[in-house]
C-alpha cells in the first residue's frame, strides 16, 4: 500500500476525492430528508393551532344568541369563497378570513400576494407592489394624477416636433422610431388618464374596484352623495385633495 502511494500518489488522490464526493453526497442528501421532516411537523403544529382557533364564537347584544364559524384551514379558496358569511348580529352578516384567522369588517379583502387582509382595498399594484387600500388610496390617486398631467403635457409639447421630425428627410429606422416613441406615450397617456377619470367614478360613487366588478345592489348604502364621498377619501379640504398630504 506505501509503494502504490509512493508510486502512483495521483491515483490514491482521486480515490480520497471519490470517498469525500460521495460522503458530501451522502451528508447532503441526510440533511435535505431532515429538512423536510422538520419542514413536515411544522405545517402539522400550525394546522393544529389551525385546527384549535377553528371555532370562533361571536356573541350577540343578547349573550344567549350565539353564532358560530367552522372553518376547515386545509382549504385553499379565494377572497370570498374562503369566507363564512353565516354569521349574523342583528340582521348583518359578519365575515371572517379564514387565512389570517380574524373577523373581517364590512368592505375587507383577503389580498394573496401581501398575505394580509385591507380594509376597504381597491386593487393590489404591481407598480407600487403593495396594495391600494383605504390608507393609501388617496397618494395613489395623487400619484396617477400626477402621471396624467405629465403625459398628457409631453403628449401635446411635443406634437409639433413630432410634425416637424416628420418632414423632414431622415433614415426610415430613425423615422419610425421617433413615430413609434410618440404613439407608445400618447397611447400611455390615454390609459392613465383614462385610469384616474375611472377612478374619481369610483369615489364619487363610493366604490372600490372590487365592489364595481361585484356589482351588487347592496353596495350602494355606502353612497353618500359625490361631496361626502370625495371628502372621506381626499379630505375636508378642497384646495389639498390633490397634495399628497393626508
Amino acid at each position: 500500500m506505501l509503494r502504490a502511494m509512493l508510486l502512483e500518489p495521483g491515483a490514491i488522490c482521486q480515490v480520497i476525492l471519490c470517498l469525500n464526493i460521495e460522503d458530501l453526497i451522502e451528508e447532503t442528501w441526510r440533511q435535505w430528508d431532515e429538512y423536510q421532516q422538520q419542514e413536515k411537523e411544522r405545517m402539522t403544529e400550525q394546522r393544529q393551532r389551525r385546527s384549535q382557533r377553528s371555532v370562533k364564537t361571536f356573541k350577540t347584544e343578547n349573550d344567549e344568541d350565539r353564532s358560530v364559524v367552522n372553518m376547515d384551514a386545509d382549504e385553499n379558496l379565494d377572497d370570498d369563497y374562503n369566507i363564512k358569511k353565516d354569521i349574523t348580529q342583528k340582521g348583518q352578516e359578519k365575515r371572517f378570513c379564514k387565512k389570517c384567522c380574524i373577523p373581517k369588517p364590512l368592505r375587507t379583502h383577503h389580498c394573496s400576494q401581501c398575505r394580509c387582509c385591507w380594509q376597504r382595498m381597491d386593487h393590489h399594484c404591481q407598480w407600487i407592489n403593495n396594495c391600494v387600500a383605504k390608507d393609501n388610496y388617496k397618494i395613489f390617486i395623487c400619484m396617477i394624477f400626477y402621471a396624467s398631467c405629465l403625459l398628457v403635457w409631453v403628449s401635446i409639447s411635443q406634437y409639433r416636433v413630432f410634425l416637424n421630425v416628420i418632414e423632414t428627410d431622415m433614415p426610415d429606422l430613425i423615422l419610425f422610431l421617433i413615430v413609434l416613441h410618440y404613439y407608445f406615450i400618447l397611447l400611455i397617456a390615454v390609459l392613465i388618464t383614462g385610469f384616474f377619470i375611472f377612478h374619481l367614478y369610483l369615489i364619487s360613487q363610493n366604490k372600490t374596484t372590487l365592489e364595481q366588478l361585484e356589482d351588487k345592489p347592496d353596495r350602494l348604502k355606502y353612497n353618500e352623495g359625490v361631496w361626502q364621498n370625495f371628502k372621506s377619501i381626499m379630505g375636508s379640504n378642497i384646495l389639498l385633495w390633490f397634495l399628497p398630504v393626508k
